[in-house]
């Protein structure tokens, strides 16, 4: 249970990590409006939900924590290619592009595509854990470990913002951050 708790928390960290950068990312490096960034707010939204839904489907009813390495793979995988599709864009400073704009562009199609997929990994690497939590934990403890759980979750959350703040304090630019967590994935999983 303590693993799937700290597994859990990661996923909150990773996450946060992207979720944080979403105005900034859809401004400086996208060059979009705030629409954009709420797209790509509503593409995160959308991937990590269906990939939650078909958990059970994957799963045939059961807890498989076998989805777990998928997702953690998955993950890895569509935030550094989230970092390799974001190093060759370049916009005219200024304006920025509204949602048609923008997704009248095909290589944004592959930034929505890797964040729709990150997103839908972290679904499949998410639930089983959650399940497995709720399936090992005894019921007199059950309420104080998803207590512990969401405590977990704020703290890593909170390291996330610190360290994403510090890399770009230190001058890494936001898909440099996003390619850093996807190793740093690497490393927990």
């Amino acid at each position: 249970v303590f693993r799937s708790l700290l597994g859990i928390s990661w996923m909150w960290f990773f996450g946060a990590v992207f979720l944080s950068q979403f105005p900034s990312f859809a401004r400086d490096v996208l060059g979009g409006d705030e629409q954009v960034a709420s797209l790509l707010l509503v593409v995160f939204s959308v991937g990590i939900a269906i990939g939650s839904l078909l958990c059970e489907t994957f799963s045939h009813r059961h807890v498989e924590i076998g989805l777990v390495p998928i997702g953690a793979v998955g993950m890895t995988v569509f935030a550094f290619d989230l970092y390799l599709a974001s190093q060759g864009l370049h916009h005219e400073a200024g304006a920025l592009m509204s949602v048609g704009q923008f997704i009248a562009q095909p290589e944004h199609w592959r930034v929505m595509a890797d964040l729709a997929l990150l997103a839908f990994s972290a679904g499949l690497y998410s639930v089983p854990m959650y399940a497995l939590i709720q399936l090992r934990a005894k019921p007199s403890h059950r309420a104080r470990i998803i207590a512990a759980n969401n405590i977990l979750n704020a703290l890593f959350m909170i390291v996330s913002s610190l360290l994403a703040g510090a890399m770009l304090g230190a001058g890494f630019t936001i898909p440099q951050v996003f390619g850093a967590t996807a190793l740093l994935n690497v490393v927990v999983v």
